[in-house]
């Protein structure tokens, strides 16, 4: 495999690295006693139980071993046990050293610090406090937002996927607020659309937010723009990143992808990559939408993958840091979701989002429409479905209008089709 990607020209690591082992992960908080508070509701709702002496939250897909941060004591017993029934009856199981271990089952031990925040000794990929400072500084801009996002926080170096541990933990998932934000440094099993697996090296930024949308919005604030906000929130989370940012050359692919113009070709080419994807999963409970929404934006990676540090360093900005970024990224949806709740997908973000995508009045192929051409003339204001014109004798519009579902239909960018998922 190295020597075919080296044959493509592309720059290959010569280390060999083995899958890096789950991480504890360490919930903190901006004020003091909010871990606390938030622990205390999980034991009240029942979520929480003892099992070996430990508080444990045994989730629909996975279990978290709570304890103290003054508790630095690791129960051995409980991952050996995890690893036994991850490798399945001893009959059948594949004894190798290169047996799959299903991550779901091993236990996840969460540090709770109940009083400070975590030290650079033990998280010395993610600095706590730049990240609650900074979530201050920007949530001053925003004067008319709740303050609600980035107020409590799960981080882990080594993660499986911040939105699986959330989204597949519905019990769990219940008793977590508005603006709960889960982000790691390394995830070896993200998520994407369909049954797509994302690994996200260090230099990305991996993060997962909770929201709860009330049904009584559903006409007015549909709950499918979301991820539309979610969207532009990336877009202005990067340009209001500091000054000199503002001009960052970032676009957004229908329905859930963020490019950036390549920097490594001649401005004049208009290439564009992808920098980051987004997923929103949704349930519903007791007259409200919860959501999971995930992102993954690269933001430090080296090449040959294309990062946001290498678009600044070509426009001779100061480089990023995923605190900063994080806490600007969050603060610019939570401001722009609660005015979306007040005007609903109105006029002012319909311009915003057509100013950021790539598609207006791109032409396309409508491969299940038989081939027919088609002008994308943008997305429509009840439902946020794609807005495609059939076009007919020397491109002139027949007045047929399709309108596509973006869980259904694929946009490929660059040869022009926009095609069935199957």
């Amino acid at each position: 495999m190295k020597a075919c990607l080296i044959k493509l020209g592309l720059e290959v690591s010569q280390q060999t690295e083995a899958v890096p082992s789950l991480s504890l992960l360490h919930l903190s908080a901006a004020e003091s006693g909010a871990v606390s508070e938030l622990v205390q509701g999980w034991q009240d709702a029942g979520v929480m139980a003892k099992k070996d002496g430990r508080e444990v939250i045994k989730g629909e897909n996975e279990t978290f071993i709570l304890q103290p941060d003054s508790d630095n004591s690791w129960n051995m017993g409980a991952v050996q046990k995890a690893l036994t029934e991850a490798a399945g009856d001893e009959n059948q199981a594949d004894q190798s050293e290169d047996r799959l271990v299903d991550y779901n089952s091993l236990p996840k031990r969460m540090l709770l610090h109940e009083s400070s925040t975590p030290d650079s000794k033990q998280t010395p990929y993610f600095n706590h406090n730049a990240f609650f400072w900074n979530m201050k500084d920007f949530h001053a801009q925003h004067r008319e937002s709740p303050h609600a996002f980035g107020k409590l926080l799960m981080y882990g170096e080594v993660v499986t996927s911040t939105n699986t541990m959330l989204d597949k933990n519905p019990t769990w998932l219940e008793h977590l607020p508005t603006g709960f934000v889960a982000t790691a440094t390394t995830q070896v099993a993200g998520r994407g659309r369909g049954s797509n697996v994302w690994v996200s090296p260090p230099g990305s930024m991996p993060f997962s937010f909770v929201l709860r949308h009330s049904l009584a919005l559903s006409n007015s604030a549909p709950v499918v723009f979301v991820q539309y906000l979610a969207a532009l929130a990336v877009v202005k989370g990067i340009q209001g990143y500091d000054t000199g940012y503002e001009a960052m050359p970032i676009k957004l692919k229908w329905p859930n992808d963020i490019y950036a113009l390549d920097p490594a070709k001649p401005a004049s080419e208009k290439a564009y990559v992808k920098i980051g994807g987004i997923l929103v999963n949704s349930s519903y409970s007791g007259g409200d939408y919860t959501l999971v929404t995930g992102i993954g934006l690269n933001v430090t990676n080296a090449a040959p993958t294309t990062s946001l540090s290498q678009l600044a360093a070509k426009a001779g900005l100061s480089g990023l840091t995923v605190e900063k970024l994080l806490a600007s990224i969050l603060a610019h949806f939570e401001a722009m979701y609660t005015r979306f709740c007040r005007t609903g997908f109105d006029r002012h973000f319909e311009d915003m989002y057509y100013r950021n995508w790539l598609h207006m009045d791109q032409i396309v192929t409508l491969e299940t429409e038989g081939g027919a051409r088609a002008r994308i003339k943008g997305i429509t204001t009840d439902w946020g479905l794609l807005v495609a014109e059939e076009l007919g004798w020397q491109d002139r519009p027949t007045g047929k209008k399709w309108s596509l579902q973006s869980d259904s239909n694929s946009f490929d960018f660059f040869r022009g089709l926009l095609k069935r998922k199957v």
